[in-house]
């Protein structure tokens, strides 16, 4: 029998007047693998931040994937800057979320602004984020501008718009205000509609490029607490990036930013690539032409050569090539 160590879960239980926090003992397994980084607290709680590497600005991973899922990407940024991925609360080695089963986007954002500043780390910094950490990016920037010298986005959760009849001109058009219902989430091309979200990088071709520490610490994982965004989730968080963002032209400014597409092929999908350009005054494109929705094992070499171009670019004060 595996030998198991004393931690700590809050419940929110409902009562007749309010709401009560009650913190209730829970067990964890002491064979559990070492963390790979830090546990910092996040305001009661701990989140689990793994940082490698040196150098300004400090590169982070907003989301999608656990820490060790980004294996292929991180020890080849490592070289150039410093780069911290992070396991959000609830997953892996960090602690659950106290309060309620699914955290907000909001939450998310918040998780992360606390993580980075008990971190120490020098501001502004890079923010990477993959599939819904697209959002995340995208929603911390706005929250915390201040915090952010440039931007890399995989593969942005797509929000298909709805499919009710229309003219063929408005027929991909987003919703004039900015919300979309659970029923218009897509992930593509390898994430469909579903709830929760069928799929993940374990199920992708590429997944045994990964290290073999990584597979099994994502195999660990996944047994412990699997990590899947829900159409509602996104739906939400979407919803807010809109709010926080509609008065503005060019969210960014000028802070470079190196947007990550794949061929899937869908009016909706080439729409929102293009709204994301539009973010900041400057930014590019680039295909990853043999990838499915799950870059960071199909090209990782991709990333790698994005980040290396914003990292490039805030050093030499220079626009992208």
């Amino acid at each position: 029998m595996a030998k198991l160590t004393p931690c700590r879960r809050t419940w929110l239980i409902p009562v007749s007047l309010g709401l009560l926090w009650w913190a209730v003992p829970c067990l964890r397994a002491a064979d559990d693998p070492t963390p790979l980084g830090a546990l910092l607290d996040a305001g009661g709680y701990r989140v689990h931040l793994y940082c490698t590497g040196a150098g300004n600005p400090t590169v982070i991973v907003a989301g999608g994937g656990f820490s060790f899922d980004w294996g292929l990407v991180q020890p080849k940024i490592s070289t150039l800057a410093r780069i911290c991925t992070y396991d959000p609360s609830s997953a892996a080695w960090s602690d659950p979320f106290p309060g309620r089963q699914t955290p907000t986007c909001t939450d998310r954002v918040a998780e992360l602004h606390e993580v980075l500043h008990r971190a120490s780390i020098s501001t502004p910094v890079i923010l990477v984020g993959y599939s819904i950490g697209g959002l995340y990016a995208r929603l911390y920037a706005a929250r915390y501008p201040e915090d952010l010298a440039g931007m890399v986005i995989v593969d942005h959760a797509f929000i298909e718009p709805a499919h009710s009849p229309q003219p063929a001109a408005e027929s991909h058009a987003p919703p004039k205000d900015g919300v979309y219902s659970v029923e218009e989430i897509d992930t593509p091309p390898a994430l469909i509609s579903q709830t929760p979200i069928a799929l993940g990088i374990e199920d992708d071709r590429n997944f045994q490029r990964l290290p073999k520490r990584d597979q099994d610490l994502h195999a660990w994982a996944m047994s412990r607490n699997p990590l899947r965004p829900t159409p509602e989730a996104a739906a939400e968080c979407a919803a807010e990036v809109a709010t926080e963002t509609k008065a503005q032209t060019n969210p960014l400014g000028t802070k470079p930013l190196v947007v990550i597409s794949t061929n899937y092929d869908s009016p909706g999908y080439r729409q929102l690539q293009a709204q994301l350009l539009r973010l900041s005054r400057d930014a590019k494109q680039v295909i990853a032409e043999h990838s499915t929705h799950m870059v960071i094992v199909d090209e990782p070499e991709t990333i790698v050569a994005a980040i290396e171009d914003v990292v490039t670019s805030i050093r030499n004060h220079t626009r992208l090539k």
